[in-house]
């Protein structure tokens, strides 16, 4: 900017409408926008922080509209006419407030809620551990045997008088198979339960290859100085628990693995009161991983170096991005701290960005400036020393465009290498599978705009409606087209998110509906206890002993004066993001 004012002067910014400046401020950080706002009395009147409508309603959906993670399709349409779920629901239930109340309402009182299967505490809780479950909330046999939790049910999470609000504000939540991932406002990852993977593997090192540990060596060598025998004195052991270090004296030895507890201590950062919801670390973060030598040493300084904007979710892995546009994988059931990747070949991260990531059920996918949507499904081992692995990609074809009808303008992602796309122009789907780009003939009716993936299903949004299909190793199964229509004809869905064998709805009004498969009294639907929902209500059957199905969106009640703006599926359980109005 500061060239642009020596060139044309003051007056040339004063004739920019405000249009033009709407269009530049997605690309602009926050700091950035501060800046702008203290050039010139006409910026500092139209982005001024204490007053501008136009700076907050920027502000809150850099924030809060996910724009990285494929939650939402590419920022394609004039941001006059466009609005991400979240936008769409607090106008709808805050019309009279300023972007600027929106923004803080969203960012103090939403609040994560799980239901759904409770194994390895995905839920971010286990039947004892949360106070606000009732007996009534609990599906299980008999009075000890607990299987998942009926009803959305608040996590607990960082206490009220708790000060860092960035911490608290969770800006976006992504669901596997065996878990949650939770990103902060502050750019902190947090994943629920004891494991994210369930032991399987995702789209990590090459069969046959892993990652070298150097945590492990260090124990090993630890180990092995433990049980060094003092020169010219055999049977004894050095005692001291230092590398390579020969004892004076013997006597009691202190503990070998004092270094590494103390290291795991500092890094075993949950969520106040709430040990089921910890803290995820890059391998970057340590100087164990990054340095030739032997080293526990932890500081906050850097545990808090990398900060993440983007979290996406697949079956067993998950994905993340930082503010640099550098990615990091959680991809093996060996990878507890995230791996960073690169892709060589492709250009430079500066000429090239990152745009957006997405996660299939077994692959990751990523859409790259200028180069197009990049697939993998496995990765190089890293080696010693090494603080990057490098990706095995493939480039989907002609998927490059920046501008124009072929632009990208969403994807979705399956199992196997399967990819599917859709772009400006609307009209038809394209099919990535075995290398190959299909173009798909589906009836519907409107303009595609979004899309959404489970392993089994695929999501259809156009200008008009909204349609499922379900998908099989790559294959469309075009006559299991359906429309989804709700009882209300006030109510029009916005957002879908599905798991193994339920979809969850998120309606423009923040209300919530399910249907589906909820297997083995997982609770997974959210419509409170089976015996009720089909013996009461008669909104379902029984396959099976312990199987209900549900066949058309019913809507989940909320507590009064409650509202919804994110949901997302997994496994056998489902999250979402609820305010109290």
């Amino acid at each position: 900017m500061s060239g642009l004012q020596s060139t044309h002067g003051t007056k040339g910014y004063d004739c920019m409408p405000p249009d033009i400046v709407q269009a530049t401020l997605p690309f602009l950080s926050p700091g950035d926008i501060r800046h702008l706002s203290h050039t010139n009395k006409y910026f500092h009147k139209l982005l001024n922080f204490d007053s501008s409508e136009t700076l907050w309603h920027e502000l809150y959906r850099k924030a809060f509209g996910t724009p990285y993670g494929n939650d939402e399709p590419f920022l394609n349409k004039n941001t006059g006419d466009f609005k991400t779920c979240s936008e769409a629901i607090v106008i709808q239930n805050y019309p009279t407030l300023s972007w600027q109340e929106r923004y803080k309402i969203r960012a103090e009182k939403a609040m994560l809620y799980t239901w759904g299967c409770l194994k390895h505490s995905r839920l971010g809780f286990t039947a004892m551990s949360n106070p606000a479950l009732s007996e009534e909330n609990l599906n299980g046999i008999g009075g000890r045997i607990k299987f998942g939790v009926n009803t959305p049910t608040q996590v607990p999470w960082f206490s009220a008088d708790y000060q860092q609000l960035d911490d608290k504000a969770i800006i976006q939540v992504s669901s596997g198979g065996f878990s949650f991932q939770l990103l902060t406002k502050s750019g902190k990852l947090f994943s629920t339960g004891s494991t994210f993977s369930g032991g399987h593997k995702g789209p990590g090192p090459i069969a046959g290859e892993h990652d070298y540990d150097p945590i492990r060596t260090a124990i090993r060598e630890l180990e092995n100085s433990f049980h060094s025998v003092q020169a010219g004195t055999a049977g004894q052991i050095n005692t001291t628990g230092s590398f390579g270090a020969t004892p004076s004296s013997f006597g009691p030895h202190r503990n070998l693995y004092e270094p590494l507890e103390q290291m795991e201590e500092k890094c075993a950062e949950t969520v106040t009161g709430n040990q089921h919801v910890r803290r995820m670390f890059a391998r970057n973060c340590f100087e164990i991983f990054t340095s030739s030598r032997v080293s526990f040493e932890v500081t906050q300084e850097r545990l808090n170096s990398i900060k993440f904007i983007a979290v996406v979710s697949g079956r067993s892995h998950f994905l993340a991005m930082d503010e640099h546009r550098d990615l990091y994988s959680w991809d093996s059931p060996d990878s507890e701290f995230g791996v960073k990747l690169n892709f060589d070949g492709l250009s430079n991260r500066e000429s090239n960005p990152i745009i957006k990531i997405g996660c299939g059920w077994d692959l990751n996918c990523a859409y790259i400036y200028k180069i197009g949507l990049v697939v993998w499904n496995n990765r190089r081992a890293l080696k010693k020393e090494e603080l990057s692995c490098t990706v095995n990609y493939k480039v989907i074809p002609n998927t490059a465009d920046v501008i124009g009808a072929g632009k990208v303008v969403d994807f979705a992602c399956f199992q196997g290498d399967c990819v599917i796309y859709i772009t400006n122009n609307g009209e038809k789907l394209s099919r990535y599978y075995h290398g190959t780009v299909h173009d798909l003939d589906i009836p519907l009716e409107g303009k595609l705009s979004k899309l959404s993936s489970c392993f089994s299903s695929l999501v259809l949004f156009t200008d008009q409606f909204c349609y499922t299909l379900k998908v099989k190793d790559g294959e469309i199964e075009s006559d299991s087209l359906t429309k989804l229509d709700l009882a209300d004809p006030e109510e029009h869905i916005i957002s879908v998110s599905s798991g193994d064998y339920h979809t969850m709805a998120l309606t423009q009004k923040g209300n919530l509906y399910s249907w589906g498969l909820e297997s083995q009294l997982c609770g997974c639907l959210g419509l409170g206890p089976p015996e009720k929902v089909i013996e009461q209500e008669n909104l379902g059957t029984w396959e099976g002993l312990r199987n209900m199905r549900v066949p058309k969106p019913t809507k989940i009640k909320l507590k009064e004066n409650y509202v919804c703006v994110a949901v997302c599926a997994g496994g056998w359980q489902t999250g979402a993001l609820i305010i109290k109005k």
